[in-house]
C-alpha cells in the first residue's frame, strides 16, 4: 500500500481550519457573555451574587490582593515574555515566540478597548453598580502568558504545561473576584478574548502541531 504523501498537508490544513473555528467560537462566546451578564437582569443579578466583597474574610482578600500584585507586576510579566522569546530562539520556534508576545499585547489592548466601549446599563439590580469592568485585564494577561508559553513548547510538552497554566488562570480569576476587582463575567470575557487571540496566534504559526 502506497502511503498518501498528502496526508500531513491535509492534516495541517484541517488543523488550521479548526483553529479559525475555535477563534470564532471564542469571539461568539465573548459577545454572548457580555450580552447576557451585562445586558440582562438575570445576568447582572448572578454576577452580583457571585461577587465576594471585601470584609467577609480579610485574610482571603489579603492573599488575593497579593497574588494579583504579582500577576500584574510589569517586571514579572516582562521577565516571562523575555523567557518566551529566549525559549523560542533556542528551540527554533521564534515565530511562535513573537506570536506569543503579540498575543499578550493584543490581549491587554483588547481588554482596555472593550472596557472603554462596553456599557453596563442600570437594570435595577440591588447592590450592582453601572461601573464597567468587562473584561478583566489581569485575567486576560494571565491567559495570554500561558498561551504564549504553549506557543514555544514542543507539541508533546504542551499538555504538561497547559494543566498548571489553567490552574494559574483560575487562581488569578478567582482572586479578582475575591478582592472585588472583577465580576464573573469579567473573568469569562477575559479568558474568551485571550483564547480567541491565542487561536489566531497558533493559526499564524501554522497550527498547533507546527514545529514553529
Amino acid at each position: 500500500m502506497v502511503a498518501d504523501v498528502r496526508a500531513p498537508e491535509r492534516a495541517g490544513r484541517d488543523n488550521r481550519i479548526a483553529l479559525l473555528l475555535a477563534a470564532a467560537a471564542c469571539l461568539l462566546g465573548l459577545l454572548l457573555t457580555g450580552a447576557v451578564f451585562l445586558g440582562t437582569p438575570g445576568g447582572q443579578d448572578l454576577d452580583q451574587s457571585l461577587l465576594h466583597g471585601p470584609g467577609r474574610d480579610a485574610e482571603l482578600v489579603e492573599s488575593a490582593t497579593a497574588l494579583l500584585a504579582v500577576a500584574g507586576d510589569p517586571l514579572v510579566l516582562a521577565a516571562v515574555l523575555a523567557g518566551v522569546l529566549l525559549a523560542g530562539a533556542l528551540g527554533g520556534r521564534i515565530r511562535g515566540a513573537v506570536a506569543g508576545v503579540v498575543l499578550f499585547a493584543c490581549s491587554i489592548a483588547g481588554a482596555r478597548v472593550l472596557k472603554n466601549l462596553v456599557q453596563r446599563p442600570d437594570l435595577g439590580i440591588a447592590g450592582s453598580s453601572t461601573h464597567n469592568s468587562f473584561p478583566s485585564g489581569h485575567v486576560a494577561a494571565a491567559t495570554a502568558v500561558v498561551l504564549a508559553v504553549l506557543l514555544v513548547l514542543p507539541p508533546r510538552a504542551r499538555w504538561w504545561a497547559a494543566v498548571p497554566g489553567l490552574v494559574a488562570v483560575a487562581a488569578v480569576g478567582g482572586a479578582t473576584m475575591i478582592a472585588s476587582w472583577h465580576r464573573l463575567s469579567d473573568v469569562l470575557g477575559a479568558v474568551l478574548l485571550a483564547g480567541a487571540l491565542g487561536c489566531l496566534a497558533f493559526w499564524s504559526t501554522g497550527g498547533a502541531r507546527s514545529r514553529l
